[in-house]
């Protein structure tokens, strides 16, 4: 029985690969003292042990998965990358050239020094710096070699092992490097991240009728159903002066007229309000007023809740001070902002960059002028525009099929870094003309989470019964290289930014985080700091992050 379970394993391989991703995504949930390994580690633990069973796998879903995840990566971060290079960036680009030149020296120095071969050395710098891109590229520079089959397959498999064993301790070990790092600079995070929120915001007071941006903190805007007598038959201001923060009747509805909450308006029982006010002050509205109704109740009668995209060029770099001042700002309340996915701290000082979305809220007509003067709008969508992400992979492949001779030695983007360079253009063009390639986030997540993990599937499998062999002789050695390699970055890049580029050691974090790509550091930072602010010099050094370091796979394998 046993035997023909095998044989039909190893006859619909699909099997298989299908089964690696489920263990490794339910393992990958599992959570120890707090720390969980992630998907992608658990995926690949799993591959290597259903790879026992000798499964082949065809190389071209390797090489598919893999195109549609670095594709995605590039187009992702392609308007981060570009927009980094100019001067209010360029302190990112340095710390992240610098963190990216360290690893890439340190590994290929340990890597000599051990003796390891080019698979060893390139996935024992693939794993120790979390960036699953670099296995990628790392095995399409290994294709190029003049090598036989055997000795090639021998290189995979040792990349996929390497890739295992470092893995686990470059997330954990980042982690643990920022829970001290605060130490190694001489600061309090608490404190520093507190005194740039404050130099950040001003002293702007709070508005009677808070709009656009308020700066003391996020407006929170709810509705109720008027049920308390307390509250019925009375006035707005009456209504109002019930909290003891301030807190301001934004819309009435009555009879199904939604109006503006003016000062002697009466509330009668049954009409549904909007309250407009800081998350905190509205704690006891429910018995003050009566029961909360659904969020779409909120945007039915304020107007439109809209995600926007920052674009226009003379919107960009401005601070949300500066656009509050602007006469598209009035009327509309900020949710929030985010860049890069990642939730920003709104001060008057906030500068706005190229892509970062912003979320408003207000009377229909004034979000829409808004939306003409700022950039684009992100309107709820499920359409993916394929015709860009097949373009996109095909002209990124060709490229990648270049190769220039160097001194004897021939250089190539391989098609991992192709396909990068393609998404990276493809992206900021998308940022400049956002008529066209679009692509939402849940797509992006699927292609890219799927994708790396559908692609790290098929190498742990590929690696096969060879890589028990990798372990128990190479095991040790590699881990603790990888050790090293973990910690080395992070060390000369924190030093290089306080001490070099005197950068603000709040920015400082979030960007090493960035530069490492390590958002799991970077939530680690914002939970010690309290604070988002470290989000603030995340996304450039994240861009550039992962387009050198994903290189670098295929540059070891070259210079080995």
């Amino acid at each position: 029985m046993p035997q023909s379970v095998f044989e039909i394993m190893r006859s619909y391989p699909q099997i298989v690969v299908f089964l690696a991703l489920a263990a490794g995504y339910a393992l990958g949930k599992i959570k120890f003292f707090g720390f969980s390994l992630g998907a992608t580690t658990c995926v690949l633990l799993s591959s290597l042990v259903l790879g026992q069973i000798g499964i082949e796998v065809p190389q071209l879903l390797k090489s598919i998965a893999f195109a549609l995840f670095i594709f995605t990566i590039g187009y992702k971060v392609g308007p981060q990358f570009f927009g980094a290079l100019k001067k209010d960036g360029i302190k990112f680009v340095a710390l992240s050239l610098v963190v990216a030149l360290t690893a890439l020296v340190t590994a290929v120095g340990l890597a000599k020094a051990l003796h390891f071969d080019k698979g060893t050395a390139a996935g024992f710098f693939a794993g120790s710096v979390t960036e699953s891109a670099a296995i990628g590229t790392a095995e399409g520079a290994i294709k190029h070699l003049s090598l036989t089959d055997g000795e090639k397959k021998d290189l995979d498999t040792n990349l996929a092992v390497a890739y295992a064993i470092t893995y686990i301790f470059g997330t954990a070990g980042g982690i643990l490097f920022f829970k001290v790092a605060p130490r190694l600079l001489g600061i309090d995070l608490r404190k520093e991240a507190k005194k740039l929120e404050a130099s950040m915001s001003g002293q702007a007071a709070i508005t009677d009728k808070p709009e656009l941006f308020s700066w003391a903190a996020q407006i929170d805007l709810r509705a109720y159903r008027v049920t308390n007598p307390k509250a019925a038959d009375k006035t707005v201001s009456e209504i109002e002066s019930l909290f003891s923060q301030e807190v301001v009747v934004e819309k009435v509805k009555h009879d199904g007229t939604v109006v503006d909450g003016a000062p002697d308006m009466v509330v009668h029982a049954q009409d549904t309000i909007v309250l407009a006010a800081k998350g905190a002050s509205l704690i006891g509205a429910t018995e003050l007023i009566g029961p909360e109704t659904d969020a779409a109740v909120v945007s039915d009668m304020v107007g439109e809740i809209l995600d926007v995209c920052v674009l226009n060029r003379k919107i960009a770099g401005k601070t949300l001070g500066e656009l509050s001042e602007m006469e598209h700002a009035h009327g509309l309340f900020l949710r929030r902002i985010t860049r890069q996915g990642q939730e920003l701290p709104i001060t008057r000082d906030t500068k706005v960059h190229v892509c970062d979305v912003i979320q408003l809220i207000g009377e229909k007509e004034s979000v829409e002028k808004a939306v003409k003067a700022i950039g684009y709008a992100e309107r709820p969508s499920a359409m993916t525009d394929i015709i860009t992400v097949g373009i996109g992979c095909v002209l990124g492949t060709l490229i990648g099929l270049i190769v220039v001779p160097v001194a004897g030695i021939p250089l190539t983007l391989g098609v991992g870094g192709g396909v990068l360079l393609a998404g990276l253009i493809l992206g900021w063009l998308r940022a400049v003309h956002p008529t066209f390639g679009q692509f939402p986030n849940a797509s992006q997540w699927i292609l890219s989470n799927l994708g790396l993990n559908l692609f790290i599937a098929c190498v742990g499998l590929g690696a096969g019964p060879q890589a028990v062999h990798a372990f128990a002789t190479t095991g040790l050695s590699v881990f603790l290289a990888g050790i090293v390699l973990c910690l080395m970055p992070f060390i000369v890049g924190l030093y290089f930014g306080k001490y070099i580029l005197r950068m603000n050691p709040v920015l400082l974090l979030g960007a090493l985080t960035g530069a490492r790509v390590i958002t799991a550091a970077l939530n680690t930072v914002q939970d010690d700091a309290e604070s988002s602010t470290p989000v603030l010099g995340y996304a450039a050094p994240y861009a550039f992050g992962n387009v050198l370091l994903t290189i670098w796979g295929s540059v070891i394998i070259n210079v080995m």
